[in-house]
């Protein structure tokens, strides 16, 4: 059988530049924060800014991407299945990532909270749903941050390839959950500009693994 290959547009390759600018910009911004030892100052100054938007709003980014819940991992499988189900491979595999490399860093590195290592009249604090006792040393990376990075970057890889706006508006969702941490209190900013990251090169190196041989035939391009 004969393949056609596929050589990406100038769109495309615009948006793969923008991607690789805000990546070098999120990676210089993570060293500047850890050799500025500026995380703490950082943290406080974002969390005095919560009240520019009510509690709601932030609580709805902060449930929504709480991987316990698993909302996020639900809905992306629920997309790829009836959209692009010769992806379902690699998306499944860009979860089990997520949640392999973030429980790892997370126990590994034991990093304490924000309400741990500040006084706790010192910033805001909102807490309605999770375990502050169980999670106050997992503050390293954000879970919350990592889990909305997966979401909104496969869904770019999936659907929004050459769609700048969408691609901007996915990336929205990752920045408002990243301030959302902050905002209530959860987490430093090295660790949602981490997370980030993270998310970001799972998602490049788990759709660059060939899975076809895995894909369900059914309804899909697969070949």
């Amino acid at each position: 059988m004969n393949k056609t290959i596929q050589t990406p547009s100038s769109s495309e390759i615009k948006l793969q530049r923008h991607s690789l600018v805000i990546l070098v910009i999120a990676i210089l911004s993570s060293l500047t924060i850890l050799v500025s030892g500026s995380n703490h100052s950082l943290f406080l100054a974002i969390n005095a800014q919560h009240d520019l938007l009510p509690n709601w709003f932030w609580l709805l980014f902060n449930f929504f991407s709480y991987s316990k819940f698993l909302l996020v991992p639900i809905i992306l499988i629920s997309l790829t299945y009836f959209k692009r189900r010769d992806l379902l491979p690699n998306v499944v595999l860009t979860i089990i990532a997520y949640f392999v490399v973030f429980a790892t860093l997370k126990h590994l590195i034991g990093e304490a909270r924000p309400y741990i290592a500040l006084p706790t009249d010192s910033f805001y604090w909102l807490n309605k749903y999770e375990d502050s006792v169980k999670s106050a040393y997992l503050s390293f990376p954000s879970g919350h941050t990592g889990n909305m990075a997966i979401f909104a970057f496969s869904l770019n890889v999936l659907f929004f390839s050459n769609k700048r706006g969408l691609q901007f508006l996915m990336l929205l969702l990752v920045i408002l959950t990243a301030l959302a941490r902050i905002c209530t209190g959860w987490h430093w900013p090295l660790d949602v500009l981490t997370s980030g990251i993270i998310g970001y090169i799972l998602v490049k190196i788990c759709f660059a693994v060939d899975l076809r041989k895995f894909c369900f035939k059914k309804k899909s391009s697969c070949v």
